[in-house]
């Protein structure tokens, strides 16, 4: 076997999250500082978003999610730093509105600028910097060869501050009509609940010419594919608390080898949905290449069953609020009940538009088990079942979630 490895792949870092979900979520007011609410929070900017389950869930599910479930559009504008301040713009979706916007460029050699809450973010170079006459501060260049020192701007437009006519506000005006003057590339999202992202009677916005792009998902159907025993993952073992930390106690071999299953436990299923999402056929139950083109197989693969499962994958500008949403969404639907969907599992696995050179956030996964966890074969099970039910619902879900950091810009 070859190592493929290079200094993109050293700085590459992957953070696991477990735990367990509340019993229930308010859809109006979901959590925004616990795993996994606070993973996706931190990714503002998408542009792709797939959901992973299994077929006859989703069946049950499909008109639920596209009745109810937010549909999504976005807009590609060509606008230059100043029209952001010109007063119609300015005082509609900057200072009382709230809009998701990010320029074309890349992270570590283009100047490229994002607006979200309010605040206005400039990526220069340092001779650009220089010729602002704003107040920045350097970026980190991780250390790489022949990059040149690069400085970030923050404009906080909310401020009171930030007004026509004051000093401090002509300071930026005159360097966005001097300085940084060219017409860019946006993509537009108004976070307004009422718009879908593009009011329809949005004159302020037309003034720009605005191309209105749709954000509908694809599905994508995966047949007999060899699902790894979900339900029946450890990630509550001697020693761990449902986060994943150490608890408090005194560490033992057994607690370290349950640390190392679990992390291995964790690397496997993490891996088999990377495979379900490229439709390998490694995954699936027919799948019969020889071992010596690819050694791959199936976690717990004597006890997978095969399973049909769908796909449905947006692409576009998607805000962090619409993935909370979506999340509440199949929480709820795939909840334990008497459909078809209870007991099932759902995977959600998000691309960022990343706007780091070093370090940046490059996305994440999440993969919430199933609900109910009655042993096959047991017995007991038609006696029990109505009481594992609501023993489900009480307790709430387990999760596992990945976000990854890594060096996107590498140069």
């Amino acid at each position: 076997m070859h190592e493929f490895e290079d200094d993109a792949s050293r700085r590459e870092k992957c953070f696991t999250s477990l735990g367990q979900l509340p019993p229930f979520v308010d859809p109006k007011q979901p959590p925004t500082k616990k795993a996994p609410f606070s993973a996706i929070l931190a990714h503002p900017f998408i542009h792709t978003v797939e959901v992973t389950l299994p077929k006859e869930a989703y069946s049950t599910i499909q008109s639920s999610l596209e009745s109810r479930l937010q549909k999504l559009r976005y807009a590609r504008v060509f606008m230059s730093l100043s029209s952001l301040l010109e007063t119609e713009f300015f005082n509609t979706y900057i200072k009382t509105g709230n809009i998701l916007m990010i320029s074309e460029g890349r992270s570590g050699s283009d100047s490229v600028f994002t607006l979200r809450d309010g605040i206005l973010k400039l990526e220069l170079s340092r001779e650009i910097y220089e010729r602002t006459g704003l107040t920045g501060k350097p970026i980190r260049s991780g250390g790489r060869k022949h990059a040149k020192e690069r400085y970030v701007i923050e404009l906080n437009l909310r401020l009171p501050s930030m007004l026509h006519g004051k000093k401090g506000f002509k300071r930026i005006e005159w360097a966005f009509q001097n300085v940084l003057n060219q017409s860019v590339a946006w993509l537009f999202f108004d976070l307004s609940s009422d718009t879908n992202g593009i009011a329809d009677a949005d004159q302020t916005l037309k003034g720009n010419n605005p191309q209105i792009l749709p954000c509908e998902p694809t599905l994508t159907e995966h047949p007999q594919v060899l699902v790894p025993p979900l339900d029946t993952l450890k990630i509550t073992p001697t020693g761990l608390n449902p986060s994943g930390a150490a608890a408090a106690t005194t560490t033992t071999t057994k607690t370290i080898t349950d640390q190392e299953e679990l992390r291995d436990q964790c690397t496997e299923i993490s891996d088999w949905l990377a495979m379900v999402s490229l439709s390998s056929p490694r995954v699936t139950a027919t799948d019969d290449i020889d071992p010596y083109l690819s050694r791959y197989s199936v976690p717990d693969a004597d006890e997978a069953q095969a399973t049909d499962l769908v796909s449905l994958r947006w692409r576009g500008l998607i805000p962090a609020k619409w993935i909370v949403g979506l999340v509440v969404h199949l929480l709820r639907e795939t909840a334990a009940g008497g459909s078809a969907a209870s007991s099932a599992w759902f995977a959600l696995s998000a691309n960022a538009l990343a706007r780091e050179a070093v370090e940046a956030r490059d996305g994440y996964s999440l993969l919430v088990l199933p609900a109910l966890t009655v042993p096959l074969g047991d017995p007991g099970q038609e006696t029990v079942g109505k009481e594992a039910i609501v023993a489900a619902r009480r307790s709430g879900r387990h999760f596992v979630s990945w976000e990854f950091v890594g060096a996107s810009v590498v140069v």
